[in-house]
């Protein structure tokens, strides 16, 4: 009789440990295939978004480039979009994470009632705590950002321009330049992780010291026969399941600020609209001769120069010249001849007068 009872036993505790190796498999062939699938979704989202911002990119007329530095531009094209990508990586997975907490919960209330409130009893103070952090991290975000799109501007300037420095000695004036801007970078870094320092440490801890109410409510419920020590040592399971999903607020809401402002600079990119777009009547030249007329052109740049004014380039410039024709434009610096040949393909449009190729005004 004790032989077959042992064998029950024995038998009965194997098909548990053959259930507890399939239910490991499945859970290994979920999980591999859910990361996989959210992955590749995020990263297939964040080249749709590239492209997007591209095609967007060359819509724009010359007038938004002249008036946003090309450093900020290679920012939100690269590592504003980086971010947007991660949060599309991480958040499904915190989502999942409180479905668990959903089923976790409704499991301990069918134990213990009493337990399982004192289980939740700091979740409050946890949202409470997040709210309070999301609200600090949003506008330190946005001003890394921001200050990141500025070192990266200071960069590409030099590397762009490094003739022009070297040839009038401005290397230190340039490497002052970056040290500031990479300074105003460190307080803003350095001020959002002072940020997190204080929040995620009451984060993480508050889950913790309900674990300890639970084992000393239930340690007292079972010295007096109302639980067993089986009971408690679910619950003690079902604390650290529910908590996983707080633990992460933190670095899911450091993501989530991170991704709103990068999403809100990206959304002034789609936002803009082009200056210069075509004649909803607009036609194609034919039998081009080639003929170049301006008359009587005014012209100011739309973005302000270096001093922040807005000088007139150009005032009533007239010009003709014949098919065939070779004409040579000279000046000094800045007195327009570049400006004229802008404005024949109407890279720009003028402010008066007409630019007239074979008689048709460019912006017919």
């Amino acid at each position: 009789a004790i032989d077959e009872a042992l064998d029950a036993r024995t038998a009965g505790l194997n098909g548990f440990v053959v259930w507890l190796c399939i239910l490991g498999i499945v859970l290994f062939v979920s999980r591999l295939t859910y990361r996989y699938l959210l992955f590749r979704t995020a990263y297939s989202i964040e080249t749709d978004l590239r492209n997007q911002i591209y095609n967007h990119l060359t819509r724009l007329s010359f007038s938004y480039y002249d008036r946003t530095p090309s450093g900020e531009v290679i920012s939100r094209a690269n590592s504003d979009i980086r971010s947007i990508q991660l949060l599309m990586a991480f958040g499904p997975l915190t989502v999942l994470m409180l479905v668990s907490f959903v089923m976790a919960f409704s499991l301990m209330l069918t134990l213990h009632v009493g337990l399982t409130l004192l289980t939740v009893a700091t979740m409050p103070f946890v949202f409470l705590t997040a709210q309070h952090l999301r609200g600090q991290l949003y506008p330190l975000m946005w001003l890394t950002q921001a200050r990141t799109a500025e070192l990266a501007t200071v960069v590409d300037e030099n590397i762009n321009g490094t003739r022009v420095v070297k040839s009038f000695a401005a290397e230190q004036t340039e490497l002052t330049k970056l040290a500031r801007s990479a300074q105003r970078l460190r307080w803003s870094s350095v001020a959002t992780m002072d940020t997190r320092a204080r929040h995620n440490p009451i984060i993480e801890a508050l889950p913790r010291i309900a674990l300890v109410l639970v084992l000393l409510y239930g340690g007292l419920l079972a010295i007096d026969g109302d639980i067993t020590v089986g009971t408690i040592v679910a619950f003690s399971t079902y604390v650290v399941i529910i908590s996983t999903p707080f633990r992460m607020v933190g670095f899911v809401l450091v993501q989530a600020q991170r991704a709103a402002a990068s999403a809100e600079r990206i959304y002034e990119i789609f936002d803009t609209e082009p200056d210069i777009v075509d004649a909803p009547d607009a036609v194609h030249l034919s039998d081009e001769r080639g003929a170049v007329s301006f008359e009587n052109v005014r012209f100011t740049y739309p973005a302000a120069d270096a001093t922040g004014q807005r000088p007139e380039v150009l005032h009533d410039f007239s010009l003709d010249i014949a098919p065939g024709e070779t004409v040579a434009i000279v000046g000094r610096t800045g007195s327009g001849k570049s400006t004229v040949v802008r404005l024949l393909p109407r890279f720009y449009d003028v402010d008066a007068g007409a630019v007239r190729i074979d008689g048709h005004d460019v912006r017919d």
